[in-house]
């Protein structure tokens, strides 16, 4: 990789000379522009970073700014603003949010001049990265829809066919081997629909809007009907409010908690609360449960995608807690629990507050509700 490129603009001959004479020695490859209009052909370059004067004759910084950043073509390039008039508070906000990198007043060391441009060149680059790791992640979801799933979706057809006709003539071993075939490919294929799942999530994005939390749990607990039915779930469900977020992630959130709380249950049938309170500009959800719990030190794990507790005795693929707290954090919120072995489960996740002219809900119609009923 050579040498970062920056396109030095400035309309005083004398101190452009200066900068671009300087960064040449810290070793950057520098262009200059002397007004806003030759700036804007020369990005036509793609430069690394575009260091941009405010005051200009013919188009100022902040106009340059926005043309840069609104030309899909340039979007990407850095702009830091240099001023030497424009140096109180309210200039370097305005400046940041006209869509500037960052925002330095004269006079600087050169040093400083240097450092930040390496810095912001290390972070853009980082976000490259991940851009292209995400991309590599979308390519391999590509893989497991198309290109895997259809030879998986035949080794179980046949394999199911062959149950069927030859079943009842298998001896023990034989039947145990087409148990074992039975069983993995389906498996593979909850793993799967796991990691499609899992990535489709991360890539959507979310519209917010004012949910009726209870609406979204509702919508949860019909998913879950004959779940929570033949467990003999007992879901008590207290006042929910109305949260800024998105309908399907919020129902999806919620059906994970429930499921979980049905699954790892133990021996008695589930006991469920779900009850919400103001915490400052956020609602705070807790989904309480009387299962085995979770011992502190797992406390972390469970949260990471496809980490698993417990054994084949208990069916998943370990996505189901990973994807909440995903799904929280993008709503702008965060997601936790509080456990110990033998004593269940309390998750905590928050949400914004919808806007003021919504008002909390009322109890919903699944309080105290009984769902073996």
């Amino acid at each position: 990789m050579g040498p970062a490129r920056i396109l030095n603009v400035d309309d005083y001959g004398p101190g452009r000379y200066a900068r671009s004479k300087m960064l040449r020695q810290f070793g950057f490859e520098v262009q200059e522009a002397a007004n806003g209009t030759e700036a804007l052909l020369k990005v036509a370059n793609k430069p690394d970073v575009v260091l941009l004067d405010i005051n200009m004759p013919d188009l100022d910084g902040l106009e340059v700014c926005r043309r840069i950043k609104g030309n899909p073509a340039t979007s990407n390039i850095i702009v830091l603003h240099l001023s030497a008039s424009k140096v109180n508070s309210i200039d370097r906000v305005i400046g940041l949010n006209n869509g500037a990198d960052s925002y330095l007043t004269e006079p600087i060391e050169p040093e400083v001049l240097a450092a930040t441009v390496r810095a912001l060149i290390r972070a853009r680059r980082a976000e490259d990265a991940l851009r292209r790791s995400n991309q590599d992640l979308r390519e391999l979801t590509h893989l497991l829809s198309h290109d895997l799933r259809e030879p998986l979706r035949a080794i179980t057809v046949y394999a199911e066919l062959l149950d069927k006709s030859f079943g009842g003539r298998l001896n023990a071993a034989e039947r145990q081997y087409l148990d074992f075939t039975l069983s993995g490919a389906r498996h593979m294929n909850e793993v799967i629909e796991g990691v499609l799942v899992f990535s489709r999530t991360m890539h959507e994005g979310f519209v917010a809007v004012d949910v009726p939390a209870g609406d979204a749990l509702r919508a949860a607990c019909s998913e879950l009907e004959l779940s929570l039915k033949e467990s003999g779930a007992q879901v008590s469900v207290g006042s929910l409010p109305v949260v800024r977020a998105n309908m399907a992630a919020l129902t999806r959130v919620f059906s994970n908690l429930l499921s979980n709380s049905v699954k790892y249950a133990g021996d008695a049938a589930p006991r469920i609360s779900i009850t919400a309170e103001a915490v400052g500009g956020s609602c705070k959800f807790t989904v309480r449960d009387h299962g085995i719990g979770i011992e502190p030190e797992y406390h972390r794990a469970i949260f990471e995608p496809f980490k698993r507790l417990h054994g084949k005795e208990i069916a998943g693929v370990g996505i189901g807690l990973s994807l909440c707290r995903r799904l929280i954090e993008a709503q702008g919120g965060q997601m936790w629990v509080e456990s110990e072995a033998g004593q269940g489960s309390s998750f905590f996740f928050t949400l914004p507050q919808a806007g003021p002219d919504e008002r909390a809900g009322g109890p919903t119609d699944l309080a105290s509700r009984r769902s073996a009923q």
